[in-house]
């Protein structure tokens, strides 16, 4: 047909690893556009939250720390975060029992 409907099964959706890097001034989150996808950048606080391929997040890392115009470098904790109906479901009863106890201990004070 035509390359909108080229279907290329060689392409898988990447594995990444998100990073907030923090700039001395901001016009310098114009140099990091060759180490991966930035998806948001704070003018007002210097910085900048970026995706990078995961196989090389530490030589991207290093590199980046060795950058002069960058100040500090963190990873996301995104990927740590356990998103799952199970640990939703206990989070939920742990609130709900936690809200009972307070209302029942709040009993004596009601009008």
């Amino acid at each position: 047909m035509g390359l909108v409907f080229d279907d290329k099964k060689s392409e898988k959706i990447q594995n990444r690893r998100g990073l907030i890097i923090w700039l001395y001034q901001s016009r310098d989150q114009y140099k990091l556009r060759p180490y991966g996808d930035i998806v948001y950048f704070s003018q007002k606080n210097k910085y900048v939250m970026m995706y990078i391929p995961a196989d090389k997040k530490e030589e991207t890392i290093n590199e980046l720390k060795k950058q002069r115009f960058v100040k500090y470098v963190e990873e996301s904790r995104h990927s740590d975060l356990d998103f799952s109906d199970e640990h939703e479901e206990k989070i939920m009863n742990e609130l709900k029992v936690a809200a009972e106890k307070i209302i029942a201990e709040n009993e004596d004070y009601k009008v």
